[in-house]
């Protein structure tokens, strides 16, 4: 991957990040993945094809530097990652979704255009090399996992990402925190009250 390692942070390269990231989820909205050109991205974000590939290798790389970059700016931290400490769970997912609520029409629309097709799970995949990652990071300051990590980072990576898409799939949208509130119930194992006597 061409700059995946050490990305560029001066005003142009963040502005070019910025309408790239942009213009792939523009272009997702309508189009499946498999179907998205290079030719689509740089046309919308109002960039040249050779201005794309000195920031990027290919469409993978921009999706993988958008799931990246989304993950840093939510903090997901160890206590998150490893479920350790509640307040940090919830705070975490309440920023998530937000986020996703925020921008939800633009989020259904993307998800229903790639439900069925390739972005699915390049999206896991990307998420769960990122997790793995995290993991690594988070062995190397003491944590210590009792299961082998490659099952670790696809159970929470299904965790995270089935939670986003029972989010995207409510009819009618769901205020975001109710949702993680329930969410925080299933984590805990409370999931019904004691019969009414």
């Amino acid at each position: 991957m061409a700059q995946s390692t050490s990305r560029k942070t001066s005003i142009t390269a963040r502005r070019t990040y910025a309408l790239l990231k942009g213009a792939l989820f523009s272009q997702l909205a309508a189009l499946p993945f498999e179907q998205l050109t290079l030719t689509d991205i740089c046309n919308t974000a109002l960039i040249s094809r050779s201005t794309f590939y000195r920031y990027f290798e290919d469409k993978y790389d921009l999706l993988h530097y958008c799931l990246g970059s989304m993950l840093d700016e939510l903090g997901l931290d160890e206590d998150v990652l490893y479920l350790t400490n509640r307040s940090s769970v919830r705070d975490f997912l309440r920023i998530l979704l937000r986020l996703i609520g925020e921008n939800r029409i633009l989020y259904q629309k993307i998800y229903h255009a790639n439900q069925d097709g390739d972005l699915m799970r390049i999206i896991r995949t990307g998420l769960i090399r990122i997790m793995n990652d995290k993991v690594q990071a988070a062995e190397q300051k003491g944590y210590r996992l009792k299961l082998p990590a490659p099952i670790f980072a696809s159970l929470m990576t299904d965790f995270y990402f089935d939670i986003v898409k029972c989010y995207l799939e409510q009819d009618e949208p769901c205020d975001p925190d109710s949702f993680v509130d329930s969410i925080c119930l299933f984590i805990e194992r409370d999931f019904f009250a004691p019969p009414e006597a």
